[in-house]
């Protein structure tokens, strides 16, 4: 077996993976963009009835989706994201379907 092909390809593997200064700044912007999108999109959300009803629905079902002291963009975009993409369980099911009378 020869060992340095493993090596290199190790090598090669840590080497793809690095991002440069300029990369990981094009990185942040985009997130620091998609964030303020996401949020621009709660905000609509709670102007309307339907979309109270659906942030109160997600409140109860997944707690308060809040930023906390030390979070990085990065990482609140992704809580953010799961917070308003997860679906929510139904609470309650008919025991029966519903009976449809015909006259």
């Amino acid at each position: 077996m020869d060992r340095s092909r493993k090596a290199n390809r190790e090598g090669n593997e840590v080497t793809l993976q690095h991002k440069s200064q300029k990369q990981a700044v094009l990185i942040e912007e985009l997130v620091e963009e998609k964030l303020a999108e996401r949020q621009a999109t709660l905000e609509q959300l709670k102007q309307t009835p339907e979309g109270m009803a659906e942030l109160e629905r997600r409140t109860k079902a997944f707690g308060e989706c809040t930023r906390i002291d030390g979070e990085t963009s990065t990482q609140f975009y992704a809580k953010l994201c799961r917070w308003l993409d997860r679906e929510i369980p139904q609470t309650k099911s008919p025991l029966h379907p519903p009976r449809q009378i015909v006259d």
